[in-house]
């Protein structure tokens, strides 16, 4: 007697059609009869209702299979009796609390990608970020939720930290911080300036930069998709869902963009200073990675030929290290590569920053008197003498004919001035 359950029988079937289609041999429904234990009125019923796009029928009543796409745990999800496992059988069985997460993520991109595609929209930009900042976070929700690891902070007893009744979840940023290696140090750099970008955004006025962080935006969304489809398969793929936008220009000339700008000039140089100090701050291989910044080049293509013009696009990653293939090509398009300008005396401070920073950190009043006595008190340097400076702390500016100082020296001073028997030491030094 055949104790073989529907499932077992279903993934019978399966590799019994896999076996034909990749040895390209026909078959008879006695065979698959034989090969699973069905009777030929189940195998006919199944043939009508379940098989119309797997099996192609030949001549004297043989039969090919071609699976197409199916994994055997889809098609058997394909084959069950439960309506929601047949009708959509490559929907990934994910538990609910995950299933609502990963959702949530994606439904989060592609509406950032809709503001953002929008010609008409002034807050292009700052809501796609936004909307980005909360698919990502969702995303590693999702994936913590699957492998039972607690993303929620806890209170000093150890007990879930509740917000107006639910629990608190981590950020973004602690979330990259606690991801380990599941996504590359360029993908965590991208986040971190977008992270950054939304606190300005949600906190104070900022101006239209959309030309300004077009290859970061874009390498956001792509290493987006790429974990989701890693974590969760291709069912949640975005990329079946959007098209490349229609441009209506090639390019912006310089008088329409500084048309653009002018009115918030003040704004937007403060925050592209702040973007471009972020750039300059970063490793040289994370800047020239694709995951940080996506960058592309758009070849028009002549499509004489049917056959030839089933894309009006083609996309060319640019290899530094492999510049011998672009050789082809670069004779006939200019190639437009960002240029990162480096910055004099990044992360120095001036006196008067010091001190800004010290009060701050201090909570007292630290005045450009007091600085004079710590550096004359510690020694970092000496008047008159520009060489005999200690460069951890201190360094000349031959530029400018003065003295910078480094965040070292800051706290330094904030862990030394802490100590009020100390601070009156050097108040009082001359």
């Amino acid at each position: 007697m055949d104790k073989k359950t529907n499932t077992e029988k279903f993934r019978a079937s399966y590799q019994f059609f896999l076996e034909m289609q990749e040895k390209r041999m026909l078959f008879s429904s006695e065979d698959i009869s034989r090969a699973t234990g069905w009777s030929k009125s189940t195998i006919k019923t199944y043939r009508s209702k379940k098989w119309a796009d797997i099996l192609i029928s030949k001549s004297n009543k043989m039969f090919m299979a071609n699976l197409k796409a199916y994994t055997e745990d889809a098609y058997v999800r394909m084959m069950s009796q439960n309506y929601k496992q047949s009708i959509d059988p490559f929907r990934p069985e994910l538990s609910e609390c995950v299933e609502e997460l990963v959702v949530k993520a994606r439904d989060c991109a592609i509406l950032a990608i809709d503001i953002y595609n929008r010609p008409i929209a002034a807050f292009r930009s700052q809501g796609y970020i936004v909307l980005m900042i909360i698919a990502w976070t969702s995303l590693f929700h999702a994936i913590y939720e699957q492998n039972d690891d607690d993303y929620f902070y806890k209170d000093k007893q150890g007990n879930p930290m509740l917000i107006d009744g639910d629990k608190k979840a981590w950020e973004l940023d602690r979330c990259i911080d606690k991801c380990d290696n599941m996504i590359s140090e360029a993908v965590k750099q991208n986040l971190r300036l977008f992270i950054l970008l939304r606190n300005k955004i949600e906190h104070r006025y900022v101006p239209a930069f959309d030309l300004d962080i077009f290859g970061e935006c874009q390498a956001m969304l792509l290493n987006f998709e790429t974990l989701l489809t890693d974590k969760f398969g291709t069912y949640y793929a975005l990329n079946n869902t959007l098209s490349f936008p229609l441009q209506i220009s090639s390019t912006r000339n310089h008088e329409q963009t500084k048309a653009i700008k002018k009115v918030e000039s003040k704004h937007y140089l403060e925050l592209k200073n702040y973007i471009d100090s972020y750039r300059t701050s970063l490793e040289d291989t994370v800047y020239a990675d694709n995951q940080y910044s996506f960058r592309i080049f758009l070849v028009p293509q002549m499509g004489n030929h049917k056959n030839s013009s089933d894309c009006a696009i083609e996309f060319i990653r640019y290899d530094p290290e492999h510049p011998e293939e672009f050789d082809a090509i670069k004779r006939n398009i200019a190639l437009i590569r960002e240029k990162r300008v480096p910055v004099a005396n990044q992360g120095k401070l001036k006196p008067k920053m010091v001190c800004d920073k010290l009060s701050k950190r201090l909570g007292i009043t630290v005045n450009l008197t007091l600085h004079t006595s710590a550096w004359k008190y510690y020694g970092v340097r000496k008047p008159g003498e520009q060489d005999n400076c200690k460069v951890d702390y201190c360094q000349f500016d031959e530029a400018h004919r003065d003295y910078v100082y480094t965040q070292a020296w800051v706290d330094f001073l904030a862990e030394r001035l802490s100590d009020p028997v100390e601070l009156e030491k050097v108040r009082n030094f001359r």
